[in-house]
């Protein structure tokens, strides 16, 4: 075993004229959302009234009834039955005579007639319309909005 000896290192004498200073620096980097009106709409619906003519068409029906004595002897009932537009009714009674005698006492002519008229009425009609309105910044003029679709 050989002892060999180490140089030591020994630090070289510093002055005050060669000590260096040396500044320690950190960059951040931070990011943000700002939110900034640039502009604004506004959407509000009218409502026009107007009163507008609508053709109408009225039926009316009206009856006339009739009431026609016969008062003759018949042998059987007959059924209600219809003349042009009239309805027939017949009315029937027992008579006493001699004998029971089945006798028309009157028939009952019902007439109906129909009719029709075209009448105008006023009603309020409403139509909304939609105005969109813009501006610019956030005290410009509002303007309607040029192109609705």
């Amino acid at each position: 075993m050989s002892s060999e000896k180490t140089p030591s290192k020994v630090a070289p004498s510093c002055s005050p004229q060669d000590e260096v200073r040396l500044s320690a620096v950190q960059e951040e980097l931070e990011v943000g959302v700002r939110t900034t009106d640039t502009g604004s709409v506004r959407v509000r619906k009218v409502v026009h009234e107007a009163m507008e003519p609508v053709a109408i068409r009225l039926r009316e029906q009206h009856v006339e009834v009739t009431h026609i004595p016969i008062n003759r002897p018949v042998e059987d009932r007959a059924e209600p039955r219809r003349e042009g537009d009239t309805l027939i009714i017949p009315v029937y009674e027992y008579v006493p005579v001699v004998t029971m005698q089945l006798t028309l006492k009157e028939e009952v002519h019902i007439k109906t007639t129909e009719t029709e008229r075209d009448v105008e009425h006023q009603v309020l009609t409403h139509a909304e319309e939609l105005v969109v309105e813009r501006r610019e910044g956030t005290g410009g003029e509002w303007r309607r909005d040029s192109d609705p679709g």
